[in-house]
């Protein structure tokens, strides 16, 4: 056979050869092109979910926000964003907000996220709210909070709220719920005053001691008011304070009310002093009044003596904090809240038991005059006592409270419940 007619079959073969592999090559590069674009295509469909299940939690807790209720049905949220389930679950005090796409939806990827939310505070009910001993001296009526309906016209109503004792001074000293009629004003908006009645098992007609209490007066043991008004435990004060409050003490005055009037604007109408704060009847005719078009303001004195006293009618709510202060004992030496000057003619609620002398060193409020806070008062200076030696009908505004506390009530992300990875 001539070799020169076989170098022709070798040439092909080899060539045939190498375009095999060439092909093979090519093949093997189409395919792992084909895996890199369903790749992307899958990336790109996974982030087109994500982007929808976390719309779906900005939208679900802008409601939520708005209406500062965990509970609020987020319906208007899933009709705007198709293939999307929303839900919020409720487990141990905790508010876990849930964004899920549609599985069988094929056009975009799955994708679950969940977030924790704060709820916030501002749960508050009654008029008279206190971690302190309360003690009575003169005769103090309320008009009441509604608080819950038990059927049309017919109210659970709230009135005063506390923590460990009530002291009433002798037999001309009292506290009374007046129901509604006569009010100044309805407790909340469209509510009849005349219609609308406390239901008698809510309704203490006259309180001489702690036999005399019925549903409006309630005792509760683990009251926290901090908690319940601003949404975390008292020894986040400061937090509080930065973030809602203008500190009056940074306004270079040295009188509370300078303090106070000079640090609220239209728009920032928290306040917060440190130490002790004396308002009298001129004071408190300078704060926004009732019958003004001003709007109301929230005073709180931190770590402190309080005294208040005069005839005013204003716009506010009142909160007395004391956090790991102790009074130094002698605040009211000569006075007759001297703790050796007190009547021994004194009934208790709770407590048989009266040290007078550590009574008194224990007293950090002192509340006289006749002069109403339409927001209430709330004391939060547990083992400490608020002394109300008064004579007036506290009144009870449910619409300027809820405007002063909705600040305090908006939910939050809770911080590291949700990362990105």
């Amino acid at each position: 056979m001539n070799k020169h007619q076989q170098s022709g079959m070798t040439t092909l073969l080899i060539t045939s050869m190498l375009l095999i592999v060439a092909l093979l090559f090519s093949l093997a590069s189409y395919k792992n092109l084909f895996y890199q674009i369903k790749r992307t295509q899958n990336e790109v469909l996974a982030r087109q979910a994500h982007w929808i299940a976390e719309g779906g939690l900005e939208c679900g807790f802008a409601e939520i926000s708005n209406k500062s209720d965990v509970n609020t049905n987020l319906v208007k949220c899933t009709e705007v964003i198709e293939n999307l389930t929303l839900g919020v679950v409720t487990n141990d005090g905790k508010s876990v907000l849930t964004s899920e796409t549609n599985k069988e939806y094929k056009k975009i990827g799955y994708k679950k996220i969940a977030k924790t939310i704060v709820a916030g505070g501002a749960k508050s009910s009654g008029v008279i709210k206190s971690s302190a001993d309360l003690y009575f001296n003169g005769y103090t009526s309320v008009f009441p909070d509604p608080n819950e309906m038990m059927e049309p016209f017919l109210w659970k109503c709230s009135f005063l709220r506390y923590k460990n004792n009530i002291y009433i001074h002798h037999t001309d000293s009292g506290i009374k719920n007046i129901g509604f009629s006569g009010a100044p004003k309805p407790p909340v908006n469209d509510f009849n005053i005349e219609k609308n009645k406390c239901s008698p098992q809510f309704k203490t007609e006259s309180a001489l001691n702690r036999s005399d209490f019925l549903g409006d007066i309630k005792k509760e043991d683990k009251l926290d008011l901090f908690k319940e008004t601003f949404g975390v435990d008292r020894s986040q004060w400061q937090t509080v304070k930065d973030r809602f409050f203008i500190d009056g003490n940074k306004s270079g005055e040295t009188t509370c009310i300078k303090k106070i009037t000079t640090s609220i604007t239209a728009e920032k109408r928290h306040v917060w002093i440190t130490g002790d704060c004396k308002l009298d009847g001129t004071d408190l005719s300078l704060l926004p009044q009732d019958i003004g078009n001003e709007k109301g303001i929230f005073i709180l004195i931190h770590n402190g003596v309080l005294e208040m006293n005069g005839a005013a009618f204003y716009k506010a709510v009142i909160y007395h904090f004391n956090h790991e202060y102790i009074p130094s004992g002698n605040q009211w030496t000569g006075t007759f809240l001297d703790g050796k000057q007190f009547s021994d003619t004194y009934m208790t609620s709770d407590d048989d038991s009266f040290d007078k002398e550590a009574f008194g060193k224990k007293v950090v409020t002192y509340i006289t005059g006749s002069h109403r806070p339409t927001g209430g008062f709330m004391f939060d200076t547990p083992e400490q006592v608020t002394y109300f030696q008064y004579a007036a009908t506290l009144t009870y505004d449910g619409e300027l409270i809820k405007e002063l506390l909705a600040p305090f009530g908006k939910p939050t992300w809770q911080q590291g419940s949700w990362h990105d990875f």
